[in-house]
């Protein structure tokens, strides 16, 4: 499944012209990926996440003190399993806003 994920954010970042760490080639990729969109180009968090609520975690205590009430349109947060897009809502929740595409580009062909 690590690599699935792996072509999937890949496919997507290339798509959408996100700028991919070199970190993220080192790490096994989940299902839970942050792209932050106020940077130019826009870049992949390197990490992963494969649970919810490790993404929440990782939202309260680095990006929250970071981008304080500019975080919702810093960062989209996506579900590469379910091809959702999430919004992080405070109270520990996450909520759907979005759905996009989960197909890897040699299985659209």
């Amino acid at each position: 499944m690590a690599s699935r994920y792996r072509r999937l954010i890949h496919d997507y970042c290339r798509r959408h012209e996100v700028s991919i760490p070199p970190g993220f080639a080192q790490a096994t990729p989940q299902r839970y990926a942050i792209i932050r969109t106020h940077l130019t180009p826009p870049k992949l968090i390197a990490r992963t996440w494969f649970s919810m609520a490790d993404v929440i975690y990782y939202i309260e205590h680095f990006m929250l003190p970071e981008l304080g009430d500019a975080l919702s349109q810093s960062i989209r947060i996506l579900d590469f399993k379910d091809g959702e897009e999430l919004a992080y809502t405070g109270g520990k929740r996450l909520d759907r806003v979005a759905t996009f595409p989960v197909t890897h580009e040699s299985e659209m062909a």
